[in-house]
């Protein structure tokens, strides 16, 4: 499954060193830019990244997860990022764990592009997988994302380890591959809520493939017992702090309420159609995000039915566009502008399309394809809802390459035909 052995040595060679570029020139820039990178400021905490870095120091200092007032409890963020995070403080000391932690996410990169690999291989062949690697590693944000302190890496690492397996879990319908997708399904989660809702993409997968009744349920009983095991520690423990079951986090209603803005635009006038007078805020995270729900939730109950057109496509098509239009690439790195960037993930995007549609056309039974496929419209779409951007989109970049990485590969191969049937004819 996470064999080379059967690849050619030639194979073997250009993965290596692709892998070995990757690296090296990721470890370059944590050294050369360091804290220069951050989002945000440490003395005001404006950006989720330096918030991150108050929390995990907070969290090895008193035990307690904070997020906006370091004084209180939250539930505001999931547990993860702010725990691995204090690991390496507690081993390195605080600023000398960001950097360890950096390079942990350096390394975190470079597994995921091998995965690329054997993701793409197991949905296309070797060649198509290897120029995968190849165009990612040559994606100019999977080296900046390492420097910055965020969720991204890591979920991204959990994510293609779950969609690997359920390549091969869907496929083979053996019980130790659904065991495996359970736990990186249950590990994202606690990085990113977003995932909790993937088994739609399974169940689609089960349906395609005709399974019975009675192993949808078996499977089902296995992955989410994994899940609930899990999850149960952070359960427990906002239960016990505030006296009911919260999931994941309290966190979803300034997003949902940013995203009734059509193109953000909060200045558009709609909000005279709104009495918001009767919401107030408090000190309370809960209650605000309770508060900041009720207003979206009245917002769409009033504007869609003025003009319901409108706001179709800003809930489909518009939003579509502002989560792929542009990189997540916010500071410039390696001399590599934003322009540069942003031509490079455009043409990344049609290419992609384009190998989509051509491989559905040639290809009708590949199970592989159609589950990558549908995870990349799972990612857009569980977060149309709410306020949109490219840094959601970012993890599912490595299987949107995939197709696009397929498209040049075809590209290559009828060159390579043209070329022969011309040396053909002038002979």
């Amino acid at each position: 499954m996470f064999s080379l052995k059967n690849e050619s040595r030639k194979t073997k060679v250009i993965l290596s060193v692709i892998l070995a570029v990757f690296f090296a020139v990721t470890m370059f820039t944590i050294f050369h830019y360091g804290n220069s990178t951050l989002l945000g400021s440490v003395e005001t905490y404006n950006n989720d990244d330096v918030k991150y870095i108050r929390s995990a120091f907070t969290l090895l200092s008193t035990g307690n997860l904070t997020y906006k007032a370091p004084s209180s409890p939250t539930v505001f963020i999931m547990p993860g990022l702010p725990y691995v995070l204090s690991f390496f403080m507690g081993i390195f000391g605080t600023w000398e764990g960001v950097t360890a932690f950096r390079v942990f996410q350096a390394i975190l990169q470079t597994a995921s592009l091998l995965l690329v690999f054997f993701i793409g291989r197991k949905a296309f062949n070797s060649r198509v997988a290897l120029l995968a690697v190849l165009l990612n590693a040559l994606y100019i944000p999977e080296v900046w994302v390492s420097n910055i302190i965020i969720t991204e890496t890591i979920f991204k690492f959990f994510f293609l380890m779950l969609i690997y397996f359920c390549l091969y879990a869907v496929e083979e319908k053996k019980l130790k591959y659904y065991i495996l997708g359970g736990i990186f399904w249950g590990l994202s989660a606690l990085f990113r809520p977003p995932i909790a809702a993937f088994p739609i993409v399974i169940l689609i997968m089960w349906i395609k493939k005709k399974y019975k009744i009675g192993e949808i349920i078996k499977y089902t009983i296995v992955v989410s017992t994994i899940f609930v095991l899990i999850m149960s520690p952070w359960w427990l423990r906002n239960y016990r702090l505030y006296d009911k079951f919260i999931p994941f986090t309290a966190s979803s209603g300034n997003p949902m309420l940013q995203g009734t803005y059509i193109h953000y635009n909060d200045k558009d006038g709609s909000d005279a159609y709104i009495d918001s007078s009767s919401f107030k805020y408090s000190d309370d995270e809960q209650e605000n995000n309770k508060v900041e729900t009720d207003i979206a939730k009245l917002r769409m109950k009033t504007l869609i039915p003025k003009e319901p057109f409108k706001y179709l496509y800003w809930y489909t098509i518009g939003k579509t566009f502002i989560n792929w239009i542009l990189p997540f690439y916010l500071k410039e790195i390696l001399g590599i502008n934003h322009v540069l960037a942003a031509l490079y993930h455009f043409i990344l995007l049609c290419l992609a399309v384009r190998g989509t549609i051509f491989h559905i056309r040639k290809t009708k039974e590949n199970y592989s394809f159609y589950l990558i496929l549908y995870s990349v419209i799972y990612t857009n779409c569980i977060y149309l809802p709410f306020y949109c951007y490219s840094r959601y989109m970012y993890p599912a970049m490595p299987l949107v390459i995939l197709p696009a990485s397929f498209m040049v590969f075809e590209i290559r191969q009828k060159m390579k035909i043209k070329n022969a049937l011309k040396l053909g004819e002038s002979a």
